[in-house]
């Protein structure tokens, strides 16, 4: 059996009962069993191989009915609160807030190792601040995923050394951000998905393929523009790019080969292209 069984810890518990009140070890065990809620040591022993989570168990060897309970020990979250202050420093001085203090803390995956006591959590939690009402925002808050590891000493769950990690985190300031270009990508994306390239523009335009339209999508455009400044249309100039059977098609059907374009014609136009 290993050292931190639930079992072996709870005889460990028996013999400084045994010792501090002069008693049998086997009637210290069966004194903790019925303060546990069981008829005696027997029952204790049955379940525990049966159900070592049962809360009666759990309570009487760890304090706690469950064990992502273990990190609202006063003890434990005081020394989180200040492992959080001291790895975030850097992060913290870069806002406008203070206080800063746990909040929102929820506990993941538990897993106890019996060979060595130690107790891993996965934790989601808010490291949250109070901004300074004359200083300009910069973020309040930093939410993390961690990894907690405590430890069971003489009746009392304690922060293991090194027994905060942070895997993950980012501030409210970056959310904020992420959510703004999230919304004007979104506001774009459907502005930019009408866009077409200039070749497929004069593809559609003259009624020709795109793999010809791109010999001519570097043709030279003027402007043909009103007295105020405003292009009414414009001419595009296929002379020098049109070669050969397109050249020919494009005389043959328009009798030139300097086409007026519509006014319209770029507003449907990718910028890129």
């Amino acid at each position: 059996m290993s050292d931190f069984s639930l079992l072996n810890i709870f005889k460990s518990q028996a013999k400084q009962l045994a010792h501090d009140q002069g008693l049998k070890l086997s009637a210290a065990q069966k004194t903790l069993a019925r303060q546990a809620g069981f008829a005696d040591y027997h029952e204790f022993s049955v379940v525990a191989k049966r159900n070592p989570k049962n809360p009666r168990l759990m309570m009487a060897v760890f304090g706690v009915k469950d064990f992502s309970d273990a990190i609202y020990e006063d003890d434990v979250f005081t020394a989180l609160d200040l492992e959080l202050e001291e790895q975030l420093s850097g992060a913290i001085a870069e806002t406008n807030a203070s206080g800063f203090t746990i909040d929102d803390l929820n506990v993941g995956s538990t897993e106890y190792n019996e060979v060595n006591g130690v107790l891993t959590l996965a934790v989601k939690l808010t490291y949250q601040g109070e901004q300074d009402p004359e200083r300009m925002y910069s973020g309040t808050a930093f939410f993390l995923t961690v990894t907690v590891e405590l430890l069971r000493r003489d009746g009392k769950w304690f922060l293991a050394e090194g027994g905060l990690s942070i895997s993950s985190g980012e501030s409210d300031a970056d959310r904020d951000h992420r959510s703004e270009w999230e919304h004007w990508a979104q506001e774009e994306e459907p502005e930019s998905g009408k866009r077409i390239s200039m070749a497929q523009a004069l593809a559609n335009e003259l009624k020709i393929t795109v793999n010809d339209a791109e010999l001519l999508a570097d043709a030279q455009v003027t402007a043909n523009d009103s007295n105020d400044g405003l292009p009414y249309s414009y001419w595009i100039d296929f002379e020098p790019v049109a070669l050969d059977g397109l050249r020919a098609d494009l005389l043959a059907r328009f009798g030139s080969l300097q086409y007026e374009l519509h006014a319209n014609f770029f507003d449907d136009i990718h910028p890129d292209f």
